[in-house]
């Protein structure tokens, strides 16, 4: 059993004098009122200041693709430092570049950035300036950064689909703009085609931009109902609307070619993150079709930032893509077989003590939860699944087994199969602690 007590209780009440909840985000874990500090980290694993170890299945919100102590990905990093630290252009951006446009469909032209919530938002002026519109279309339950018109929300069930505020939207905030969800999207129910083609048919002339993840992710890992995205891009090119696919999340743990490969639809924009740089430095990036990034070239719109393509950021491009594309994928195959095996482990267990469980999407960001049939829209994802996947979470987490909210799963490619032992050790004490609770609620 996990212990957060002594050297890290006493560490964290210096840091909440300075640090805002002791925390550097708001999106963490609720029952963590004394956050993980943590001293040392290899491969899948991490160790706190008390001396726990845990398996790594967090992974900075997915980020963390290589693995921690990855020695091909740390000495490039430290080469870049020693040798061309800060400049405004250097010699790896070329390789950077070409990387991504050889595998990201989609990637016809690239400019860098550094979180996935600036490059949505240029984005979103990108495509305004190519429609001349302005409204954008998004969906419930999708998290597309931490920006004043895109996080949060509610729209009414009948009517024009406006979100608004509401009391105990999880993604709401006090200090938000006014009218800056009201006055620049539509907010519509997801994997519902009759939804948006309605939305277009009537708003079609205001809307310049709809933008999805094309798997929901940050709404329980809910995959888009067949032949969804290929309908959305066909209303998109009816309606003349840029489509948007923000694959922060799917870019690169779907493939090298993000979910628009395996889904075989092609927008006219994509978000990348995250994992797009290991994990172990900040770059994010907006791709897509050259005649509007062209609008960046003519400095018809503005893209701008202190840090874009750093060198530390594009040797960090370069050799993560290089590390995953070696052998055909074949460390990204072997990550999603053994990351398999974990969800068939995890299904068993909860099926041998009738605990109600499904696992969904794909293998590198999957998510569990605790009901009895796969989530079909993020509005599936109710208070009561929500509830008994957050106790899991901390069980899961006082047994040594670390997984981002929202019950999501994130291995990466140092994943062994000491690691799989490890997990099966310990993950049905956790479900039988959260059957307990169950049980007891029901």
């Amino acid at each position: 059993m996990i212990t957060r007590q002594n050297t890290m209780e006493l560490y964290n009440r210096r840091v909440k004098e300075l640090l805002p909840g002791g925390v550097h985000y708001n999106f963490h874990l609720p029952w963590e009122e004394t956050p993980i500090h943590f001293v040392k980290a290899e491969g899948s694993r991490v160790w706190d200041m008390n001396g726990n170890e845990y398996l790594d299945l967090y992974a900075r919100f997915g980020a963390l693709i290589v693995g921690h102590g990855n020695r091909e990905y740390n000495e490039s990093l430290k080469e870049t430092i020693d040798r061309v630290l800060s400049v405004s252009h250097c010699d790896m951006d070329a390789e950077a570049l070409e990387l991504i446009a050889k595998y990201i469909p989609s990637a016809e032209m690239i400019r860098f950035g550094l979180s996935g919530t600036e490059i949505v938002q240029n984005a979103l002026r990108l495509a305004r300036a190519w429609t001349g519109k302005n409204r954008f279309v998004r969906f419930e339950g999708h998290y597309h950064g931490n920006a004043d018109n895109i996080m949060g929300g509610r729209a009414p069930r009948s009517g024009e689909p406006i979100p608004s505020d509401f009391r105990g939207d999880l993604k709401g905030t006090a200090g938000r703009a006014a009218d800056s969800l009201e006055s620049q999207s539509y907010l519509l129910p997801w994997n519902d085609e009759a939804a948006l083609e309605e939305l277009l048919r009537k708003k079609g002339h205001e809307v310049a931009a709809v933008i999805t993840e094309p798997v929901c992710v940050n709404g329980g890992s809910v995959m888009p109902a067949p032949g969804y995205l290929k309908k959305m891009r066909a209303l998109c090119d009816e309606y003349e609307v840029v489509l948007i696919f923000d694959e922060i999340i799917t870019g690169l743990r779907m493939g090298l070619g993000g979910a628009q490969e395996k889904f075989d639809v092609r927008p006219d924009l994509t978000t990348l993150g995250k994992a797009i740089a290991g994990g172990g430095v900040p770059v994010s990036a907006l791709v897509g079709k050259k005649e509007i990034m062209q609008l960046l070239v003519d400095k018809k719109v503005i893209h701008a930032g202190t840090f874009n393509g750093y060198p530390l950021g594009t040797a960090a491009v370069k050799t993560t893509l290089e590390i995953l594309s070696r052998n055909h994928g074949l460390a990204m195959t072997e990550m999603n077989e053994k990351m398999c095996e974990m969800q068939q482990i995890i299904q068993q267990e909860a099926d041998a003590i009738g605990l109600p469980l499904v696992i969904q999407g794909p293998p590198a960001c999957s998510a569990y939860h605790c009901c009895s049939s796969v989530l079909t829209s993020p509005s599936d994802y109710d208070f009561e699944i929500m509830s008994l996947d957050i106790i899991l979470n901390h069980n899961l987490s006082k047994n040594g087994i670390l997984v981002s909210t929202m019950s999501r799963l994130y291995p990466n490619i140092s994943l062994t199969a000491e690691d799989v032992e490890w997990f099966r050790a310990r993950v049905g004490k956790a479900l039988a602690e959260t059957k307990e609770t169950y049980d007891e609620i029901y």
